[in-house]
């Protein structure tokens, strides 16, 4: 009797039509089950899967960030990953700290999901600004460059220092970037992917006659075994125990701009010179460096009106 209510209940009593409606569902129920299986696998994929899978296209910085941060969570499964703790845990650091880590955090959960994005992040942390106080002068600069930083990267921190150019880009440098004959630089920006052509001034084509020449078009000039970061860390230094502990290696980026500024140089010129994307990014940083110079600049357009 029971066999046969149940019967009744699959077919729903409709004969042959009724036992169609039962073979599909039957089939419905099956993907159904595989579906949620499948769903319930991939969940149990371990983060550190999803690292080995991202890491042959990932950046050096997105390598490094890997090690620091994310690596502390590969052993937890997606299903554990806690997204909003892992974004407050990283948020309260200096901004462009935080959305570097937490891009690279969504690009290797990308790996499993495409359509993967984390939530709408605020940043607390501001973060050290550079003013106009801390602005050294060129001789106080190269007396630090002299004395204090290791000797393999005072030639990187001159060539900053008199291009504006990014730790980077600085490094991977090789002969057939540097054109003697025309007096120019020419490379491919890290950031941005920008192509640059620089002139090479008097005191540039100093610190590149103390490059020992001739080299493979493929050598790099500054044949460095340290990363970027170890670089950053020991100029950093070294200016810190010269009493100025604001200062670091990108700072020659910004004191080369600020420099060009002082010396009457148009902002549209010293924002092709660093590579910036757009003539906005030059004025919102030099603003508040230098806003008296910015100041004079627009007066150009007085009396126009």
């Amino acid at each position: 009797m029971n066999n046969v209510l149940n019967s009744e209940m699959v077919t729903g009593g409709l004969g042959s039509e009724g036992k169609v409606m039962s073979a599909k569902m039957q089939k419905l129920m099956k993907e159904l089950k595989h579906e949620l299986e499948q769903k319930s696998i991939r969940k149990n994929v371990k983060v550190l899967t999803l690292i080995k899978r991202y890491r042959p296209t990932a950046s050096e910085r997105d390598q490094q960030i890997i090690r620091n941060h994310i690596l502390k969570i590969a052993d937890l499964t997606i299903a554990q990953v806690k997204v909003n703790d892992f974004v407050e845990l990283h948020r309260h650091k200096p901004v462009s700290t935080a959305k570097k880590i937490l891009k690279c955090f969504e690009r290797v959960m990308q790996t499993h999901d495409e359509s993967f994005r984390l939530p709408q992040v605020k940043y607390p942390n501001k973060g050290k600004r550079f003013t106009a106080s801390q602005i050294l002068e060129i001789d106080d600069i190269l007396k630090v460059i002299d004395e204090r930083v290791y000797a393999p990267y005072k030639l990187p921190c001159l060539v900053a220092l008199y291009t504006g150019m990014r730790l980077g880009n600085v490094m991977a440098l090789t002969k057939k970037n540097v054109d003697k004959k025309r007096r120019e630089v020419r490379f491919k920006q890290n950031k941005g992917g920008n192509e640059m052509v620089l002139p090479i001034s008097e005191s540039l084509a100093k610190v590149f006659s103390r490059v020992p020449w001739p080299l493979d078009d493929e050598t790099p000039l500054f044949p460095l075994t340290s990363t970027k970061q170890a670089v950053s860390l020991a100029v950093s230094r070294a200016f810190t125990r010269a009493g100025f502990p604001w200062f670091s290696f990108h700072k020659l980026r910004h004191t080369s701009a600020c420099f060009l500024l002082e010396h009457g140089v148009e902002l549209s010129t010293i924002s092709a010179l660093l590579g910036h994307s757009s003539i906005n990014v030059t004025m919102e940083f030099y603003a508040r460096v230098r806003p008296k110079k910015l100041q004079e600049a627009v007066r150009c357009f007085d009396g126009k009106v």
